[in-house]
Formats: C-alpha cells, sequence, structure tokens
C-alpha cells in the first residue's frame, strides 16, 4: 500500500507539472497572438495584463476557458493598460535597442553602455512588478507608477528574488534556445505574476500586525483595495 501511496503521490505531482507547462505554454502562445493583434506596439501592455489576469485567476483554483477570458481581459483592458503599462514598456523596448547599440570602445562608450544597461534593469523591475500591480489592486491611473516605485524601494529583498529568477529564465532560455519563442515569455509573466502576487500579500500581513501593535510602518503600504 505504501509503494502505491507514492507512486500516487509521484503520479499527481507529474500530472500538476504538466498542467503548468501546458498553462505556460498556452500563456506564452496567447500573449504573442494578441501582441500582434495590436500591432506589438499597442499590443503588449494589454497582452501582460490579460495574462497576469488570468494567472492570478489560475492560482486562486478557479477554472475558465483560456482564449474566450484572455481576449476578453484584453479588449477590456486595451485602453487603461496601455495609458498605464503602455509608456513603460515604450520605454523598456527603447533601452534595450540602446542597449544592443554599440556606444564605442573608449571610456565615454563604455560609461553610455553601463548607464544603459543599469536604466534597463530598473525598468525592468518596474515593469514587472507594475503588471501584477495593476490587475491585483484598483487605482487611480496616475498612483500605478508611482506606487510600484516606492513599493520597489520599500521591499529590495523582494526585488532581488524576482531578478534572480528572470536571470535562471534568461539562463535556461539561453541554455536551451528552442524554448524561447514557445515558453519564454510565458514563463516569466506567470513566475513574475505568482512572485509579485505572494510579495503583495505578505507586505499585507506585515502592515496589519504592525497596525495591530500599534507602531509606524517603515515600508511603503500595498494599495488597499485590491480587484
Amino acid at each position: 500500500m505504501q509503494t502505491q501511496d507514492v507512486h500516487s503521490h509521484w503520479a499527481v505531482r507529474l500530472h500538476g507539472a504538466f498542467e503548468w507547462v501546458l498553462w505556460v505554454a498556452a500563456i506564452n502562445a496567447l500573449w504573442y497572438l494578441f501582441a500582434l493583434a495590436g500591432g506589438i506596439l499597442l499590443g503588449t501592455a494589454p497582452a501582460s495584463a490579460a495574462a497576469a489576469e488570468l494567472t492570478r485567476r489560475r492560482l486562486r483554483g478557479e477554472g475558465f476557458r483560456m482564449l474566450p477570458v484572455f481576449a476578453s481581459a484584453w479588449r477590456r483592458e486595451f485602453l487603461r493598460a496601455n495609458l498605464v503599462v503602455g509608456p513603460v514598456h515604450l520605454v523598456l523596448g527603447l533601452l534595450a535597442i540602446a542597449v544592443l547599440g554599440r556606444f564605442g570602445s573608449d571610456a565615454v562608450g563604455a560609461a553610455w553602455s553601463a548607464a544603459a544597461v543599469a536604466a534597463l534593469v530598473i525598468t525592468a523591475v518596474i515593469a514587472a512588478l507594475l503588471v501584477p500591480l495593476y490587475v491585483n489592486y484598483d487605482l487611480p491611473l496616475r498612483a500605478y507608477i508611482g506606487t510600484t516605485v516606492r513599493w520597489m524601494v520599500g521591499n529590495l529583498a523582494h526585488v532581488a528574488l524576482l531578478i534572480a529568477v528572470a536571470a535562471v529564465i534568461a539562463v535556461a532560455a539561453a541554455l536551451v534556445p528552442g524554448t524561447i519563442p514557445f515558453l519564454s515569455v510565458g514563463v516569466w509573466i506567470t513566475a513574475s505574476t505568482a512572485l509579485c502576487l505572494a510579495f503583495f500579500a505578505a507586505n499585507e500581513r506585515r502592515l496589519e500586525q504592525r497596525e495591530t501593535c500599534g507602531s509606524p510602518s517603515r515600508t511603503t503600504p500595498a494599495p488597499i483595495t485590491p480587484n
């Protein structure tokens, strides 16, 4: 009986792992499809918001049909996501082009290259935090980026973990190049959304504990109106 229980346990875990692989591949395909539907420039922000929203619902144990729900979320968030997330995606794209460009081999060129890389990393972190925060909290449009930056500065350990996960995904994609078009975006959106939602929940619990104890908070609070 014990051997059967062990086999059953691993069968369940293996089935769950395959389900997540299929989920990642589907999110990856839907993100590309709807990013293209918006002409890339106007498509990536609502596609990212829709992917994060579906991932949030999946993590909550909800069941749904991916394509119609993704399409509905993409249409619903098209304007708002482009106003909130679109500018960050645009800056991120421009910085990526700048990093790939040549600044020259002299000291000035090296300094500009280092500055571009630093700006790219900071902007990428803001983008990674902004999308889950956008789908998880109801804020005025103008407040999202400021709240994201304040949260980032107040939670550097969580930011470091997010960067480490991004580095692992990038290294894995580089080692297995065939996964880049089929899994990489889906893996990143799923992982970053799951991590950020856990970060936000932990931050809210910490704030509640401090309020209960009557001590002032030194950490920038997360928004208080979840979707």
